[in-house]
């Protein structure tokens, strides 16, 4: 039972109700008739009252004046000092809407307040927007208003602000009048335009990771035909653990609907797409891969792409006519492939941005995987003004000179002709990273590579990139694979090699962050060491570009539950498990080269990346497909093949597998009786390497839970396998398939 106050002296008055202009005013006589309005009212929360010790409440009540009272319950956390200036101005009355009441101001827009609020009865903290005062009687922006309520409200992503209630209250003391407000999670921390003003620019790595959640949140939204048109650093909030969180969809566009007058100028003019700027009503979700691009770059370099000068004409100008100085152009440390992606996001033409968000988060899921968490810390020794230390090594005087002038500018270089004089510059000189010419007098560079790693067994200890003119791409990715970090074909450009370099050195020290170390012990192409086609689990790591991108592929697949758990190192195994097992003649010989078959293991686990442009609900519907949700499913195969394509357009030299990852996303649907997708093609016609992850990929679809069906046993998909799906498989591979299925049981458990 309440305890209230006994009544003091009489003192103080404060505005009363009922008043001649009709206002809503309280009268209180004294400081003890506040507290008990107070108390009423639930301004003050009874059980906390309740709770003080009987000689504080005395305390209360023997404060005679309403200002002292105020500033006393402000200091025993009773009030807060905006409720207590909001009693004070004759306002307590609009402390309380609905099942609420506020508590603080968070912050202030055209189409309302946002306040930090507390559910009476729940005790919850929440944020609870109220419509502005000057929107409620107008329609059109009041439709508004519950417009962002209900987008908000369908979408449920934990990088969205949740919406959970919307309602409208009747004002105390004010018939006829009302507030309407909805209800949102309230979010610890701070939005990213004070984030950056007051701590400074992000570090790559964590703004690589903070926009793969926003771009992922943006994703959610699209797919539900959500446009936001308003992304901007104000709108991003950021937890005290780096949770990312979008807000305020009050200027989306929703599906086949306008909520905006023709000619009214939508979002904020620095973050706007210049297509928006034309025309608000016609931008799609591309827009806001612009508004995205913009953001990230306030949050890499600290100032914004187009600053306002107060004249909108001119800013609208500039937008159309110039574009913003590259992020490496004002933050030279930013990588230069996280400089790339902001440049493309903010491509004034919408078709030169990239395709969607969901291919926003696969490239910067790929960033945060080998991108170091925070700045390397160099190691003690004789760095030249704490410099990472670069080791160059060639035969070639001139391209060993080349490469330092091009180097020595960023780190401490040095040089060696032969492996016997780099092996003993080594021991004085520990390198970072070792920059070696596949052909070398004496050791050879592949030679050199297994030294190092037999010195260094560390695998984050050294870097190694092989250099050659004369060994083709494909044999250097088989290099590539046996120890070193990376590779490059002569000739190469000075961009393309500092790119490259840039990239070892910051991936060097990253294991912490990922959980995956870049390198592994894998055996030698030398020394008279036998390789097997099949790897133990515990060595499977990324170990090349290919290996690299099919692990973020598969990673991001699983996070979005389109993949179980274990997906990539598994699907690596069988398809070294299955080459291991078939009959090495004719065209199957291939299957018995190691460097394809590393190749083709390295890229394997791409197969299914068409899925990402495939609508959620339909691939995660519970029941079998219609036809045209078939048709829709059967279109991930050219999609997958078409990004593969387009990343081999750029990177083709890099990771000369992708147009092998191409052939696979196409193929791996087609059957050998010609009935399979998207090509009808049958027997030989379909591409090797579609036919073996054909037969990986049914295993461990048919092992793995689905929407519709829970796991199946390695008994059962084996019998689906090899008696069910007649005419599905190429013969040869369903043989192997056969003599190896105990080990793909073995490979699922984890063996």
């Amino acid at each position: 039972m309440r305890s209230y106050p006994a009544e003091p002296a009489r003192g103080a008055r404060l505005a009363g109700p009922d008043t001649a202009d009709g206002t809503t005013e309280l009268s209180i006589s004294n400081a003890y008739t506040m507290l008990t309005w107070l108390l009423d009212r639930l301004v003050v929360l009874p059980e906390e009252w309740d709770e003080l010790p009987p000689q504080e409440r005395d305390e209360f009540t023997q404060v005679h004046d309403t200002d002292a009272l105020l500033a006393k319950l402000v200091d025993g956390r009773l009030l807060t000092q905006f409720q207590a200036d909001a009693v004070r101005d004759g306002n307590g009355d609009d402390l309380i809407l609905g099942h609420y009441r506020l508590l603080d101001v968070l912050g202030q827009g055209g189409m309302g307040t946002v306040y930090r609020a507390e559910h009476l009865q729940l005790r919850r903290q929440v944020g609870l927007k109220v419509i502005a005062r000057a929107v409620e009687g107008n329609p059109r922006l009041l439709h508004r208003f519950y417009a962002e309520a209900r987008a908000v409200a369908r979408l449920q992503h934990p990088n969205i602000v949740t919406c959970f209630d919307a309602g409208r209250a009747p004002r105390t003391g004010r018939p006829g009048q009302t507030r309407d407000y909805f209800v949102m999670e309230f979010i610890p921390g701070h939005d990213l335009y004070a984030l950056i003003r007051e701590h400074g620019p992000l570090s790559p790595h964590r703004a690589c990771d903070l926009f793969r959640q926003i771009a992922d949140a943006l994703s959610e939204a699209h797919r539900h035909g959500l446009v936001h048109r308003d992304i901007k650093p104000g709108n991003i909030l950021v937890t005290p653990d780096w949770q990312a969180k979008v807000l305020d969809f009050g200027l989306a566009r929703l599906p086949n609907r306008n909520v905006t007058e023709a000619g009214t100028l939508l979002g904020t003019v620095g973050y706007m797409a210049p297509e928006q700027a034309r025309d608000p009503h016609g931008v799609d979700a591309r827009a806001d891969l612009w508004s995205l691009g913009a953001t990230m770059y306030w949050a890499l370099t600290g100032q914004e792409p187009y600053p306002e000068t107060g004249n909108p004409v001119r800013d609208l100008h500039r937008r159309f006519s110039t574009c913003p100085d590259r992020v490496r152009q004002v933050r030279p440390e930013v990588p230069a492939e996280v400089s790339d992606l902001v440049a493309r996001l903010m491509e004034t033409d919408p078709d030169a941005r990239y395709p969607s968000a969901r291919t926003v988060v696969a490239a910067l899921t790929g960033f945060t995987l080998w991108l170091p968490a925070s700045n390397p810390i160099p190691e003690a020794g004789n760095r030249v003004g704490g410099r990472e230390r670069v080791l160059v090594v060639d035969d070639e005087p001139s391209l060993r000179r080349w490469m330092t002038i091009l180097l020595k500018g960023q780190y401490e270089v040095r040089e060696a002709e032969d492996a016997e004089s780099a092996l003993a510059d080594m021991v004085q000189n520990p390198p970072d990273v070792v920059i070696a010419d596949v052909n070398l007098p004496g050791l050879s560079g592949p030679e050199l590579v297994d030294r190092i790693r037999t010195a260094f067994p560390e695998p984050d200890r050294v870097k190694i990139l092989l250099v050659s003119g004369a060994l083709p791409a494909e044999a250097l990715g088989g290099l590539a694979v046996s120890g070193a970090d990376d590779f490059l074909s002569k000739p190469f450009s000075s961009s393309d090699f500092l790119s490259r370099v840039r990239s070892l050195v910051l991936r060097r020290g990253s294991r912490g962050a990922t959980g995956h170390s870049s390198v592994g012990n894998l055996g030698t192409l030398s020394g008279g060491h036998h390789r097997t086609n099949e790897r133990p689990a515990s060595s499977i790591r990324p170990t090349s570009g290919a290996e690299a991108l099919s692990y973020t592929i598969s990673r991001l697949l699983t996070e979005t539950n389109l993949a179980a758990d274990g997906h990539w190192s598994r699907v690596i195994r069988y398809v070294r498990a299955l080459t291991g097992a078939v009959d090495g003649t004719g065209e199957y010989a291939r299957l018995k080269n190691p460097e394809y078959v590393d190749l083709l293991a390295a890229i394997a686990p791409v197969y299914d990346i068409g899925v990402l442009t495939v609508p959620r609900n339909v691939l995660m519907k519970p029941d079998k497909l219609d036809p045209d949700e078939r048709s829709v499913v059967q279109t991930h195969t050219t999609a997958g093949a078409e990004v593969m394509l387009t990343v081999a357009g750029k990177f083709a030299a890099d990771m000369p597998s992708l147009p092998l990852a191409a052939e696979v996303a196409r193929g791996h649907h087609e059957r050998w009786d010609g009935t399979g997708y998207p090509d009808a093609l049958s027997g030989t016609e379909i591409p090797l390497a579609a036919r073996v992850i054909s037969v990986v990929t049914v295993y461990e679809a048919l092992r793995s839970r689905r929407p519709h069906r829970p796991p199946l046993s390695h008994i059962r998909a084996v019998k689906m396998i090899t008696t069910e799906c007649a005419g599905q498989f190429d013969p040869t591979l369903l043989a192997a398939f056969v003599s190896s299925a105990a080990r793909f049981e073995q490979i699922h458990q984890g063996v």
